[in-house]
C-alpha cells in the first residue's frame, strides 16, 4: 500500500511531508491523523488470525510514513463480518449472504433471528482483544473500525472503539442514524446523541461519526471545537457522480458549518459475497475560500492509507 500525501500546506495549519526526513509525532509538535482505506474480501476473514494479519500489515504501514501518526484510524463495518467467522463453512458455500443466513438460521434452532448471531456468540470480545493488543504492541492509538456489540443481551448497536497506546478501550460510540439495512434487517438498536463526546490525544479533542450520522446537522454543535472530525464510513452503492455529491453532504458540510476546521473521512471499500462497497476517503481543511485536500485515497474500490499532519498550535 502507498501512503498517498499531497504535499499541501497552509502556513502552520497543515504540515507537508517534503518538511523532513525523519519520523515526527505530536511529540515535536505535530499532529498526524492516518486513515486506512480497509478492502474486505472474503479471504481476510478466513480465520481470525487472517483478519488480525491484515490489519497488523495496515498499521505497520501507517506507521512506517514521514510523520509518525499519533493516531490510525479504520472505517466502519470491518468487524462485523469478523464475528461471522465461525460460521464461515455455512456462509462461504453461498454466493449471496440472505440465503446463507437462513441456512444459518435453520440448521441452529438455538438462533431466532440475525441480530441473535451477534448477540450470543459474544465474537466482538475476541476482535476487542486482538484491537488492544495491537496497540499496546505497536504503542499507538486505534480506532477499530466497527462491530455489532450488545451490553445486555437484548440490544444491539453499530460501536466504534478506540484503543489507547496502553492496549485499553479510552472510547466507544454507538451508531445514532441507521441505515435500512441496519433497522431492518438486522434489527440493531439505535444509539443516543447525548452519550457521544471527544476522545483527548496530547490534549486535543477528537471526534468521530458513524457514516449515516455525517449527514445530521445535529452533530454540527455536539463536535463543536473538535480539533480533528472524524468520520468512518461504508458505503454500499457505486461510487458515482450522485454518490460524490453524497459524500460532499456528510463530513464536508459538517465542516464547512460547525467551528472544526480539520475533517478525515475513512472508508471501506472491497466485499463480501455479494455485499460491496466503495468509496474515496479523504483528509480536508477549512480555508477562507472553503475545503481544501490534504490528501485523498488513489482509488475509490481499492486498499490505501492516507494522512494529514497539522500543528499541535492550532
Amino acid at each position: 500500500m502507498k501512503n498517498n500525501r499531497l504535499l499541501l500546506a497552509l502556513s502552520v495549519l497543515v504540515l507537508s511531508a517534503a518538511g523532513s526526513a525523519s519520523a515526527e509525532s505530536a511529540g515535536d509538535g505535530i499532529f498526524t491523523a492516518a486513515g486506512v482505506q480497509f478492502e474486505i474480501s472474503t479471504d481476510i476473514y478466513q480465520s481470525e488470525d487472517s483478519f488480525f494479519e491484515a490489519v497488523e500489515e495496515y498499521i505497520t504501514d501507517a506507521l512506517e510514513a514521514e510523520y509518525t501518526p499519533d493516531i490510525i484510524i479504520f472505517p466502519e463495518y470491518i468487524g462485523v463480518y469478523y464475528q461471522l467467522i465461525q460460521f464461515n463453512s455455512i456462509i462461504f458455500s453461498h454466493e449471496q449472504f440472505q440465503p446463507a443466513v437462513v441456512e444459518l438460521l435453520q440448521q441452529d434452532p438455538g438462533y431466532g433471528s440475525i441480530k441473535e448471531l451477534f448477540i450470543q456468540p459474544e465474537n466482538w470480545k475476541s476482535y476487542l482483544d486482538g484491537w488492544g493488543r495491537l496497540a499496546e504492541e505497536y504503542e499507538t492509538v486505534l480506532v477499530a473500525g466497527s462491530c455489532f456489540v450488545s451490553d445486555d443481551g437484548e440490544h444491539l448497536y453499530n460501536r466504534t472503539y478506540v484503543f489507547g497506546s496502553d492496549g485499553k478501550v479510552m472510547y466507544s460510540q454507538d451508531k445514532v442514524y441507521l441505515t435500512e439495512f441496519e433497522k431492518g434487517i438486522v434489527n440493531l438498536d439505535a444509539g443516543r446523541l447525548e452519550n457521544a463526546g471527544f476522545f483527548l490525544i496530547e490534549g486535543k479533542p477528537l471526534a468521530l461519526t458513524i457514516c449515516k450520522d455525517a449527514y445530521s446537522t445535529d452533530w454540527e454543535s455536539k463536535h463543536a471545537g473538535a480539533f480533528l472530525w472524524i468520520d468512518i464510513k461504508a458505503n454500499g452503492e457505486v461510487y458515482d457522480t450522485a454518490q460524490q455529491q453524497s459524500f460532499m453532504r456528510a463530513l464536508p458540510s459538517r465542516v464547512m458549518r460547525s467551528n472544526v476546521n480539520f475533517g478525515m473521512t475513512v472508508c471501506t471499500v472491497g466485499s463480501y459475497l455479494d455485499f460491496f462497497w466503495e468509496g474515496e476517503s479523504t483528509a480536508f481543511y477549512k480555508t477562507s475560500e472553503g475545503l481544501a485536500l490534504a490528501d485523498k485515497s488513489e482509488s475509490h474500490d481499492r486498499a490505501d492509507t492516507i494522512s494529514i499532519s497539522i500543528s499541535m498550535e492550532q
